[in-house]
């Protein structure tokens, strides 16, 4: 009597197995794609058809717009230098305004005019370009050889042809074989002399000299030639030469020249000119 009745309790328990089965299959059938899936497909593949027209056509119209090429900048802070020329040497001229980079550009200025300092690009969507340039300011004008050069008060070095001006008006007039360093600015040496004698406001007769192995040499207000040197402590070689002066002015001397590179044994000669 137990079997008959463990039997028939498992015959139960699969009808009912059966049953939740076919009501689980009914759901998964009830969820199957519809007859409309094939539409909503083609609809989507249009609109992304349209999407790549449209972006397509944009991007010509980018491409073949004059509006969108760079034929003009304003150029600022040019004085000595052509705006046209500042233009011309960005590389602007011609170029699409979403290949600018304002760094390259500014790079190419500075590459290729050595008497611009600093430059500074803006551009703007509608292709209108803004350049912005620092000159470099003239404190010397060196001329070695037939060729004049300013130099700044960096020691920067640029052709005083190329810079428009050919005299000098204000700063002093350098003649002797130019000495540059590894990067081709003014020897540090002389760089650093020509400021401290510019500061110092001494009273030279133009033009002063470079000696190779000497350093500076000027002219005084006496006619008397003075070998200054080279490099820092200039006011020290002054303040030796005026007194060096007062002791031959005191005695009746007239130096060929007198040499105050070495403070503490200053030399002049009456007979030699070095």
């Amino acid at each position: 009597m137990r079997k008959v009745t463990s039997y028939g309790q498992r015959r139960r328990r699969k009808r009912q197995f059966e049953a939740a089965g076919s009501v689980v299959l009914g759901r998964v059938l009830a969820r199957r794609p519809s007859a409309s899936s094939p539409s909503l497909f083609y609809r989507v593949r249009g609109l992304l058809l349209l999407l790549l027209i449209v972006v397509g056509a944009a991007t010509l119209w980018l491409a073949l717009d004059d509006r969108f090429y760079i034929y003009h900048a304003d150029v600022v802070g040019a004085v000595r230098t052509s705006p046209d020329e500042i233009f011309h040497a960005s590389g602007l001229p011609g170029l699409h305004i979403l290949w600018v980079r304002p760094d390259d550009v500014e790079a190419r200025i500075l590459a290729a005019l050595p008497y611009v300092k600093s430059a500074q690009v803006v551009c703007e969507p509608s292709s209108r370009c803004k350049i912005s340039v620092v000159e470099r300011q003239p404190r010397v004008m060196w001329e070695e050889e037939g060729r004049s050069w300013w130099i700044d008060e960096e020691g920067a070095i640029f052709s005083a042809q190329s810079s428009g001006e050919s005299v000098v008006s204000e700063g002093w007039l350098v003649r002797g074989p130019l000495p540059r360093d590894e990067y081709g600015h003014l020897d540090e040496l002389v760089r650093v002399a020509l400021s401290e004698l510019w500061m110092a406001e001494v009273d030279i007769s133009p033009p002063l000299y470079y000696v190779q192995g000497r350093g500076l040499v000027f002219t005084d207000r006496r006619g008397w030639r003075v070998v200054i040197g080279q490099g820092a402590g200039i006011e020290q070689r002054l303040h030796v030469l005026e007194r060096l002066v007062t002791d031959l002015e005191r005695r009746g001397l007239t130096p060929r020249f007198v040499d105050v590179r070495f403070p503490d044994a200053p030399y002049y000669s009456l007979k030699n000119d070095w």
